[in-house]
């Protein structure tokens, strides 16, 4: 019997043997490493799972960087993921795996192809060059030599190598299309088109040639020989959705709304159980801006497939589109709970931060996403449109831009940059995007307002007006148009047309203020006060809710002398919103005119003394104090205001204008603070664009003022400090006619307004 000790020694010495065996057993050689993860990478790609067969593939050229072979089995996977990264990847895989074999001919075609792709044809004639070299009989080598002939207009030549590959190759369906392609390059419309017939002859089942036909016959403006060419594909392949969005779009190209909408029925009739087609009808309803069928068509989708990101983003996005922010708050939780990371998740919580004014945290976040996802076009487009709604339009240029660049078709992305460039003053600019998204939407209105508004700011006065004249004549009742065809007509003195436009606008919009006020002024140049008043009464009735109203009353009734009852209108006007400027503006300037500034001084004290909580109380004394130049006591009133109400608009913004002009210490960081949180909660208001737009000026950040300023003086018109601030802007900038029109303009208003001696002394530098 063996004792315990001699037991333990054995198996002590025993268990090392055996791992050292074991070990030796099972270890491999690098080179047997690389051939394991290389068959699990053919094995991945075989059964369509690319992003694994990319790790593998990964893992061997990890082992072994210069094999060629692992370097194009990655250059393949990456291409069959698709999406701009990794068709980028890609192409850096085919690079190396040619300078390691230049004898891979399929790897030199597909380099040459992504070329053709990045807009360098001579870069992919000389990888056609290099497989014909070799093989000079390869039909594909022809192929792509002849399209990079064709791409740098070399017609002739590149069709002399299409017409070789087709020897070569007459069963490849995609020479015939290029073929046809380049006899549309010369102009040889009958030759394009024979071709596409003769390929058709021996390829009948081709939907790829039936469309090509289609849209041949689409490009010659015959459209009942492009809509045949289309439902035939759809006859020979009808499970191909994209053949049925490709005949949808060529009915909405020709307004044709109705069969559109029948042949995305069509499709969802053909697939029943599928999302997809609901998403086509929601995309097609919002396009139509029939929000309620778009709702339902993208509720659909999610009843049909729950599990479907598509139809989850879409429906998120209408929600956000429309205002249901709560509904689309609930999507966006239940998005990011199940991948915190989901990047259009985190895209639509960055929309919900701007809908509720928390323009940073919307910034950071999406700065977040495009970092982590930079091809991804709608982060770029709400960071540049976060940028744009704090007023750093560089930024947001930048961005929208880089969107355009990655989804050159978003309709949106287009027209956002195009109002930058229009708050920026780059009036080409902003026409040309203006353009590009009616091109893609004919029904886009807020590109065409944006269109028409940048030619009335480059005195391009006849091409506005057939701009907004071409908006009511498909919308009768869109008031934005109206209202500027009532500007024009009024700067011709069209009284009568005027007053029809302005009427016009106030029936679409009824809360116009800026319609409202145009009426008034009219009723006023031709010496009719009491009727200008009785239309503003009129407006009343119809919006009894509006502050704006009230003022405008009120300013009516102090031309007329009548002090108490402007007094009535200012106080209604506070008492509906305490939140608005204008109506604190005016009751100080009526009792500064009418020498009662120290009977409403003690009127306001007792308020207060009553109730150190009234916030309207503070205000008034504020600005009464800031009227009689105690710019300290004024401070002090609209701190405590501040106080009792963090984010109250009007001392927010007179305490920053304040701070900006007649503090000692001329803290211009305190006041940019006031200002924005003045802007966040009246991004209307053309008072704080002023204070905003000039502390930006005093920070020489000039860009960002001018758009602020032109804002306040395209409201403010009469205001000759405003007009002087938007002249010095310009002048900064650089736009010296601009400037001179706006300083110009401001002198004309008060030849004394404080700030007269700068402008007449710019004037004259100009």
């Amino acid at each position: 019997m063996m004792c315990r000790r001699t037991a333990h020694v054995l198996v002590t010495c025993f268990i090392p043997c055996l791992i050292l065996l074991l070990g030796n057993c099972t270890q491999m050689t690098a080179e047997e490493k690389k051939e394991t993860h290389y068959k699990r990478g053919l094995a991945y790609s075989e059964e369509e799972k690319y992003q694994e067969a990319v790790i593998e593939f990964k893992n061997v050229i990890q082992i072994d960087p210069k094999d060629a072979n692992g370097h194009y089995q990655l250059a393949l996977s990456h291409l069959k993921i698709g999406g701009i990264t990794d068709v980028q990847s890609a192409y850096g895989e085919l690079s190396k795996t040619v300078d390691l074999d230049p004898s891979n001919q399929d790897a030199q075609l597909k380099l040459g192809e992504l070329f053709l792709l990045g807009k360098k044809p001579s870069e992919a004639r000389e990888r056609a060059e290099i497989v014909l070299a070799s093989s000079p009989q390869d039909p594909k080598g022809h192929l792509l030599r002849g399209r990079s002939l064709i791409s740098e207009k070399e017609y002739n030549e590149g069709i002399t190598e299409l017409k070789k590959s087709i020897e070569l190759d007459p069963d490849n369906v995609q020479i015939y299309l290029d073929l046809a392609r380049a006899y549309v390059g010369l102009e040889d419309f009958t030759t394009a088109e024979e071709t596409l017939h003769d390929a058709l002859a021996k390829h009948p089942d081709s939907t790829q040639l039936v469309m090509a036909l289609g849209d041949f016959y689409a490009i010659q403006q015959k459209s009942d020989e492009a809509e045949a060419q289309y439902r035939q594909a759809i006859e020979l392949d009808p499970n191909n959705e994209g053949l049925y969005v490709k005949l949808a779009l060529f009915f909405q190209a020709y307004q044709k709304y109705d069969q559109a909408e029948a042949t995305y029925q069509q499709l969802a009739a053909q697939q029943p159980h599928s999302e997809k087609p609901h998403l086509f009808l929601g995309e097609y309803y919002t396009y139509m801006s029939r929000a309620d069928d778009a709702l339902a068509s993208y509720k659909r989708a999610m009843e049909l497939n729950p599990d479907s990101a598509a139809a989850r983003e879409r429906l998120t996005n209408h929600y956000l589109d429309t205002g249901e922010l709560k509904l689309a708050e609930e999507l966006v939780n239940e998005t990011l709970e199940k991948d915190k990371r989901d990047s259009m998740g985190r895209v639509h919580k960055a929309r919900l931060q701007m809908a509720t004014g928390d323009i940073d945290d919307a910034v950071s976040l999406l700065q977040k996403v495009v970092n982590d996802n930079p091809n991804l076009p709608a982060a770029h487009e709400y960071l540049g449109i976060a940028y744009g709604a704090r007023q750093d339009l560089s930024q947001a240029a930048t961005e929208l831009s880089e969107a355009v660049k990655l989804a050159p078709n978003k309709v949106t992305a287009r027209t956002a940059l195009a109002a930058v460039w229009l708050a920026s003053g780059e009036y080409d600019q902003a026409i040309d995007e203006a353009q590009a998204g009616i091109r893609l939407n004919p029904r886009n209105l807020k590109a065409v307002r944006i269109l028409g508004a940048a030619y009335l700011q480059k005195g391009e006065i006849t091409k506005a007006k057939k701009v907004f004249e071409m908006v009511i004549a498909q919308v009768p009742q869109e008031s934005s148009s109206h209202y500027q065809l009532g500007l024009i007509a009024g700067n011709d003195k069209r009284w009568a047309k005027a007053i029809k436009h302005f009427e016009e606008a106030l029936k679409g919009s009824p809360d116009s203020i800026q319609a409202l006020s145009q009426l008034s002024s009219i009723h006023l140049a031709q010496g009719e006060a009491k009727k200008a008043r009785e239309r503003v009464l009129q407006q009343i009735d119809a919006s009894p809710k509006n502050p704006l109203f009230y003022n405008l009353l009120g300013r009516l009734w102090m031309q007329e002398k009548d002090s108490a009852q402007a007094e009535t209108a200012f106080k209604q006007a506070i008492e509906l919103d305490a939140n608005v400027q204008t109506s604190y503006m005016n009751l100080a300037e009526l009792y500064r005119q009418t020498d009662r500034t120290a009977e409403a001084v003690n009127e306001y004290e007792q308020l207060v003394k009553r109730n150190p909580k009234l916030v309207s109380g503070h205000m008034v004394l504020g600005m009464i104090a800031e009227q009689q130049g105690d710019y300290e006591k004024a401070k002090t009133h609209y701190t405590n205001t501040l106080d009792l109400q963090p984010k109250f608009a009007p001392a927010a913004n007179n305490l920053a204008w304040i701070l900006a002009e007649h503090d000692r210490a001329g803290n211009l960081d305190v006041a940019l603070s006031h200002a924005q949180t003045a802007r966040e909660q009246q991004p209307q208001e053309p008072h704080i664009a002023d204070t905003l737009g000039w502390i930006y000026y005093k920070k020489a950040a000039y860009l960002k003022s001018v758009s602020l300023l032109g804002e306040a003086a395209e409201k403010l018109k009469d205001n000759p400090e405003v007009q002087y601030h938007f002249g010095m802007a310009q002048f900064k900038k650089g736009n010296k006619v601009e400037a001179k029109k706006a300083l110009e303009a401001a002198l004309k208003l008060n030849a004394t307004f404080p700030g007269a001696d700068e402008a007449k002394s710019t004037l004259e530098s100009l």
